[in-house]
Formats: C-alpha cells, structure tokens, sequence
C-alpha cells in the first residue's frame, strides 16, 4: 500500500515535469493547440448571443448561460473520458501542457527586437495576438507598455495560476480554469469591458483567482521589492479596475521601476483606467527587464515546488517508517 502510494507520487511528478519541460521546449502553435479551437467556439458563441441593445439584466442572463453551460458541456466531456483512459494521469499531464501558455514569452521576445528594428507596424501585428485592445494607434511606447502589460498578466494567470489549479485541485480544474480565461478573451474582442454582459464572467474568474493569485503576488513580494510592492499595492493596487489585476502590474511596476497600466480603446472606444506607478514610461528595452524578472520568478517558484514536495516526502517517509 504503501509502495503504491509512493509510486503514484513519483509519477505524478515525473507527469509534471515533463509537461512543464515540454511546454517550454515544444510549444504548440495556436492552430496546433486544442484549447484555439476552444476559443473559436467561445467567439462564435459571443458573437450570436451578445445584443447590445438589450437591457443590462437581459445581458447578464445571456452572459452567465453563454459561458457556463458550454464549459459545464466540455468539462463534463474531459472528465468522461478521463474515466475511460487507461493512463488518466498521463492524460492529465497532457492537459496541463496543453493548458500552459509559453508562447506568449516568445512574442515578447520578438516585439522587443522588432522595436529596436523600428518596425512598429510589425510589432503592433504581434502583439495584437497577446491583446484585445486596439494597437494600431500605440507609439514605440505605447507597444512596449501593453506588451510588458499582457505578457504579466497572461503568464501569472495562463501559466503560475493553472499550475496552482493543477497541482492542488487535478486537471479538470486547471482546465476549468483555462476555459473560463480563454472565453474572457475570446468575448473581449468584440464586447466592450464596461458591458453587462461579460460582468458574470469576470466576476467568476475574479472570485476563483483572487486568493491564489494574491497568495503567489503576496509571497513573491516578500523576496522581491518588498517596501516598494507593498506601498504600490496601498496606492494603485486597490484602485485599479481590477484590483487582482492591479496586484499583478504592482509587482512588476515596482520591480521594473517603470509606469504600467492607463488608458486603453477596445473597439475604438477609449476606457479611462489607473496608471500604476510614478516612475518612467516603459521603453523597448524594458521588456528584457521583465523577461529576465519572469525567469526568476520560473526558478523562485519551482525552488519552493520543489522545496514543499521534498518536504512532504520526507514527511511520508518518517510516518511510514
């Protein structure tokens, strides 16, 4: 009993490591990956249901059913076919890897180069495919802003989120929660972030990430710029739009010691939203900075996973013995 108990874990952290590993050294494409197909049907269904000219409780009514019943629909797919699987964990490690985005690193990477190139057209091109806003007005640095804003933003929640999901709550829930991110971006690019209609759905996915998510940016700030991060989370953290999203973009404003977030147009409307820090604009070479920041955060976080199951394996150890 006890030796199954012991090989179950050694497996499913061989599982997790070879998606993680696989995540970073073969990243699918978008038109690879399953969870763009996901997307597809999430814009699809946008686009049929969302009616402006409704009322705000007519729309919300819309929003919740258009989201929900079509995850409920697939989660409840995955979760039988899990039960069929000769390998469910396995299956599961596959799911996480499919889950983590890594690609969006990548992109950073080439906008920053495209910058220093002058070649805002391209830029704007590339990095259309991170954001939902509009990109064809951005200065030089404009895209070096929403740039280090979105690859924050989506590498916390597309990749350290999913990976808390994951490790705490199994893959069902991981991909429950990709689907619910991936539909929240799926509707922004035709629905205005002001309407009542995708409120349900950002009010979900805020109340699901909001201890995880604070729990991970409270810890990192413990280690990273602690005085600085705290004293943004007081000032701008609180105020923003959303406030876990002001968490986020704290860190790295004070990290970075640069000014993020402030206004944005989303269908060429434009939305008044707080800047987060005093300091300077971002310039192109600011987005090295947070891709070498992400790396420590990579090696901060996977020391202490790491760190926590070499403890809980002692632990077995100890009891078993």
């Amino acid at each position: 009993m006890v030796e199954n108990q012991q090989f179950e874990a050694f497996q499913s952290l061989i599982i997790f490591i070879c998606a993680i590993a696989a995540a970073h050294s073969l990243p699918l494409l978008n038109s690879y990956n399953p969870i763009t197909f996901f997307s597809l049907i999430f814009e699809r269904i946008g686009a049929r249901v969302f009616k402006p000219e409704r009322s705000a409780s007519l729309q919300k009514i819309a929003g919740v059913l258009g989201f929900f019943l079509p995850i409920f629909t697939i989660v409840l797919i995955a979760a039988l076919i899990s039960q069929f699987a000769f390998y469910p964990a396995w299956l599961g490690g596959l799911v996480l890897y499919f889950c983590l985005d890594t690609r969006v690193l990548q992109r950073a990477k080439r906008i920053a180069a495209l910058l220093q190139q002058k070649q805002k057209a391209t830029a704007r091109q590339l990095l259309a495919q991170n954001v939902v806003r509009d990109v064809n007005e951005l200065s030089s640095i404009g895209i070096a802003k929403a740039c280090i804003d979105s690859t924050a933003l989506r590498t916390v929640r597309h990749y350290y989120l999913v990976i808390f999901f994951y490790l705490l709550l199994g893959p069902l829930a991981a991909f429950s929660f990709k689907l619910l991110l991936v539909c929240d971006h799926a509707w922004r690019k035709r629905v205005p972030p002001n309407s009542a209609f995708i409120k349900p759905l950002q009010t979900t996915i805020f109340y699901i990430e909001i201890l995880p998510l604070r729990g991970f940016i409270f810890l990192l700030a413990l280690f990273l710029q602690g005085k600085k991060t705290f004293h943004y989370f007081k000032h701008y953290a609180r105020h923003c739009y959303q406030t876990n999203t002001g968490w986020i973009l704290s860190l790295f404003a004070a990290n970075l010691s640069i000014q993020l977030g402030g206004p944005c147009k989303y269908q060429g409307e434009r939305f008044a939203k707080m800047r987060i820090g005093a300091e300077r604009h971002p310039e192109p070479e600011d987005i090295k900075q947070c891709l070498t920041f992400l790396e420590r955060i990579k090696w901060f976080t996977f020391s202490l996973i790491a760190l926590i199951w070499l403890l809980d394996w002692f632990i077995d150890l100890y009891l078993n013995t």
